[in-house]
């Protein structure tokens, strides 16, 4: 009985530990702060009355005609999700991971920001 505990608490350490790791990654996908241009059409998300714009599955907001660095809200859904990430399990989930974001599948086809 005490090897079915120490296991059980050894798993959910381990299972913790993956959830921090996870959440730490999420702080800065890139050093661009702000941009002024970009070649690459961005999808524009509206989430809570803020307009996001995904660039290469970078999330800006427009501030004085700049894309600023803006971090992923949670919560926010989109169509398609961008290209060049990977999908991941935590925690019996499914998740695609990129740049430090993750998104989770949800009804109707569609994808939401997670923070797993």
């Amino acid at each position: 009985m005490k090897k079915l505990q120490l296991i059980a608490i050894l798993s959910i350490v381990m299972l913790s530990s993956n959830v921090m790791i996870a959440q730490s990654k999420t702080s800065a996908p890139t050093k661009k702060e702000t941009i002024n241009t970009s070649k690459k059409e961005p999808e524009k998300i509206t989430h809570k009355d803020i307009d996001y714009y995904i660039i290469d599955g970078i999330w800006y907001a427009k501030i004085n005609n700049r894309f600023v660095l803006r971090t992923a809200p949670k919560g926010a859904k989109l169509k398609n999700l961008p290209k060049g990430g990977e999908e991941v399990t935590l925690a019996g989930i499914k998740y695609y991971r990129l740049n430090g974001v993750f998104y989770k599948k949800i009804k109707g086809g569609m994808y939401e920001v997670a923070r797993p």
